[in-house]
């Protein structure tokens, strides 16, 4: 009896100890956030433009008619677990060229380079408390944190884009007149509105990576250059990209350690 009493102990001992373990590492977690308010996004993106000028008569296929690459940086602050406010700076470059069979007579191409910035707003949806992917790192002391991390969130804001686009004839490549009805060679400036979900994977302390999907639509008809007068809607574009992540440490009160190594 005294030797089945003294198992029972030692079982509810150890079961005392997990769960103390795990109620120290999940709120060790929660108060990790703390410490790393501020992240920057460095990535590369494909854009998708749906403009007048492109497929507008096969949706599917203009994805692909105007796909262009683009690159951007994305300094981020946690400003609660859940909620983070961004900045989103990126070069753009949209393209496209008609169909000519559904243009109205025409048959152009466009190119634009586009200056975007603006601010948003992301809610994490998994990843800040949910422990869905974890591996270890162990010492001498036992567990010192968890990592592999996995985070899925929805954004939405708005930006500015500053345009300069120029039309030509698809089959010479030559510019057409500057005369031309709807054409505006000159830099064109629009309110744009981003909408989208990410996910992200945390390697380790420093660095994440991520993969991003949006979908921007403006208030301007002429951000590829041209305003048809058979368009009925405004120009927009989907982005779609891979991101490598940064985190930066902050100290107590909230400001970033720049000045020393990340450990």
């Amino acid at each position: 009896m005294l030797i089945t009493r003294i198992s029972i102990m030692k079982n509810k001992l150890w079961v005392s100890v997990i769960a103390l373990l795990l109620i120290t590492s999940v709120d060790g977690f929660s108060q990790r956030w703390k410490l790393r308010r501020y992240e920057v996004d460095m990535y590369v993106a494909g854009v998708a433009f749906h403009g007048d000028i492109g497929k507008a008569n096969e949706p599917i296929a203009n994805m692909f008619n105007g796909f262009r690459p683009s690159l951007g940086v994305t300094p981020r602050f946690m400003a609660t677990q859940n909620i983070a406010v961004a900045i989103d700076l990126a070069y753009c470059m949209y393209g496209g060229t008609d169909d000519e069979v559904s243009s109205h007579g025409r048959y152009f191409s466009f190119n634009s380079n586009a200056f975007v910035h603006g601010i948003r707003g992301e809610y994490y949806i998994l990843g800040t408390k949910e422990n869905i992917f974890a591996a270890g790192m162990y010492n001498k002391r036992g567990m010192v944190n968890s990592y592999n991390r996995l985070f899925l969130y929805v954004f939405g804001g708005v930006s500015g884009v500053l345009s300069k686009s120029t039309v030509k004839y698809a089959e010479t490549g030559e510019a057409i007149p500057e005369d031309t009805p709807g054409y505006n060679n000159n830099a064109v400036y629009s309110a744009v509105f981003p909408v989208g979900a990410g996910v992200k994977f945390e390697i380790d302390p420093r660095w994440s990576v991520g993969f991003e999907a949006g979908y921007s639509f403006s208030l301007s008809d002429e951000i590829d250059g041209y305003a048809s007068d058979y368009s009925e809607y405004n120009d927009s574009y989907y982005i779609f990209s891979v991101k490598g992540i940064y985190k930066i440490r902050n100290d107590k009160n909230g400001r970033p350690i720049l000045k020393k190594l990340y450990r």
